[in-house]
């Protein structure tokens, strides 16, 4: 007897999957076009600045893309697992 719950959590983490890569590679080249410049010369010039700034840019990646997701998920109706 196949359990519902399992088919539903492996095609929400499935989904969350799939949102995650293509928002983190859209990020990366966004970051690369946009800050790649202005980032490597801040690295050059002055490094502490850079880290702290290199942290704020992980953090709010990170809490953009659990935002989107969790987004999304609403919309699908995968957000709750009865």
């Amino acid at each position: 007897m196949k359990n519902p719950k399992i088919g539903k959590m492996i095609g929400s983490f499935v989904i969350e999957l799939t949102v995650y890569s293509i928002l983190v590679v859209a990020y990366f080249f966004a970051v690369l076009r946009l800050l790649g410049d202005p980032l490597y010369r801040l690295y050059s010039s002055n490094l502490t600045i850079y880290a702290f700034l290199a942290l704020a840019l992980i953090v709010a990646q990170a809490v953009v893309l659990e935002a989107v997701t969790s987004f999304i998920m609403g919309l699908l109706g995968l957000d709750q697992i009865e």
